[in-house]
């Protein structure tokens, strides 16, 4: 309980937090000389008022709102879900598809050089059948 009195304390003795309240201040202040922004800050606030008027007149349509909102919210995360789990599937099938590539491709040289060492027998024998004779 001391320490929470003694930082409260020290925070009080910071001006840092007062002098980065009055810079922010002094800002605003100095921004509203432009009309443009006067205005747009105005018409801002304006509206703020405006929905707050219909927040406290009909608090269960905002909320309402709010519900329909992260229902939605909601669904697109299970649809994304979803669709991140068919992908992650997709590249782990994906993921063989190299070693039966290599099998493919093994089993295809073994029959090319059986067929090459058997045509080379057969003119080898043919060339010997002609020496001969």
């Amino acid at each position: 309980m001391n320490n929470i009195r003694e930082e409260y304390k020290s925070a009080k003795k910071s001006k840092f937090m007062q002098a980065v309240f009055i810079g922010a201040l002094a800002g605003a202040a100095v921004s509203l000389f432009d009309k443009n922004t006067r205005m747009s800050v105005l018409e801002n606030s304006k509206s703020c008022v405006s929905n707050m008027k219909a927040f406290v007149n009909n608090p269960n349509g905002i909320l309402t709102q709010v519900r329909d909102t992260s229902a939605k919210v909601r669904s697109t995360v299970e649809k994304i879900s979803d669709d991140v789990s068919f992908i992650s599937q997709k590249v782990e099938e994906m993921k063989d598809i190299p070693a039966q590539v290599a099998q493919v491709v093994m089993e295809t040289k073994e029959v090319f050089t059986h067929e090459n060492e058997e045509e080379s027998s057969t003119n080898h024998l043919q060339q010997e059948r002609i020496s001969l004779n």
